[in-house]
């Protein structure tokens, strides 16, 4: 199961950079990386959004290796060691994980390329998360509306956010998902609403059903901000400047990422991360009877297996197993 990129971006507490995969670690005199096949195979292999994720902590490896005085090359087993104890100390096991991952595939991707002869961290342990579950808070139904009453809909940004916030709770969309979306996602199919997410995870397509609520929502921040007839290409959710003025540039997905977490201090909810907002659509939905594969594919999971780590309630002794039993 591979779902590092997905399960843990909304755990990284430094943002994404803006910078090409090209640009990463030219600070490491001992490699010429500018343009260099290394990163343009590494770039290859990874889908658009996973690589800001890769990107990110390609680049904190990367100046790590330099304030250490060290290179790709000349990295030994304990300074990697090192490397680990640092991200142990400084993130989340979830994301230390991760960053640690990223580390040992740059290696692993110079070994291949004869640039190194082995990778010196290929055996460094781990870190284990625990209980086989994502570590996102997921929200009960009390929670999940006080996070929606704590957004003020008289403003045109409010009911963006609103929408929003709405949309990540009843479809478990990824943030870069939801900050991708255009108007002519929007589609109308057999009666119901749909949106067409064109780049998930992946790169993979799917089609997700939006309920009445959220439709509603939708149309009432697009009608609030004249946004309507805009083309299809236009995007769905847009940035605002001061004044409560919708500008026409796409909403990213490192404001979406602040704008949950100042909604949940608002509404006394801790720990919550947009990561959290899908977790609690996998978690909600299977509490209120949806079948596995149905929430398997809205989520855009490749895998059962990693949707039921999104499921954090699992013991349920109103309704559990041994309730079925009756010999």
């Amino acid at each position: 199961m591979n779902d590092w990129a997905d399960v843990n971006s909304s755990l990284v507490s430094h943002q994404p950079a803006e910078n090409s995969i090209t640009e990463l670690v030219t600070d490491i005199p001992a490699i010429e990386l500018e343009n260099s096949p290394l990163m343009q195979d590494l770039a290859g292999q990874l889908a658009p959004r996973s690589r800001l994720i890769y990107e990110n902590d390609a680049r904190h490896f990367a100046t790590w290796l330099t304030t250490h005085n060290l290179t790709l090359e000349t990295a030994s087993r304990s300074q990697l060691i090192q490397y680990r104890s640092h991200l142990a100390e400084t993130y989340a096991k979830a994301t230390a994980a991760r960053m640690l991952s990223v580390a040992r595939r740059l290696l692993g991707e110079a070994v291949k390329r004869g640039d190194l002869t082995a990778n010196p961290a290929a055996d460094i342990k781990g870190f284990k998360v625990g209980d086989n579950e994502t570590p996102h808070h997921a929200l009960n139904d009390k929670e999940a509306k006080e996070l929606l009453a704590a957004i003020d809909v008289a403003t045109k940004k409010g009911k963006r956010d609103y929408a929003l916030i709405l949309l990540l709770l009843w479809t478990g969309l990824r943030r870069s998902e939801a900050s991708a979306l255009t108007i002519g996602d929007l589609k109308t199919e057999q009666g119901h609403h749909v949106l067409m997410v064109q780049h998930g995870k992946g790169d993979k397509r799917r089609k997700v059903k939006l309920s009445v609520k959220a439709m509603r929502a939708i149309s009432d921040y697009l009608e609030a901000t004249g946004r309507k007839a805009k083309p299809a290409t236009a995007p769905l959710f847009v940035g605002f400047n001061k004044g409560d003025h919708p500008e026409e540039k796409a909403i990213s997905d490192k404001l979406i990422y602040r704008l949950v977490l100042a909604y949940a201090k608002a509404a006394e909810i801790e720990s919550l991360s947009p990561h959290g907002l899908r977790a609690s659509f996998v978690t909600l939905a299977l509490e209120g009877g949806a079948k596995l594969q149905q929430v398997q594919y809205a989520a855009g999971h490749a895998d059962p297996r990693t949707t039921e780590r999104y499921q954090k309630r699992k013991i349920n002794l109103d309704d559990n197993a041994v309730d079925y039993l009756h010999f």
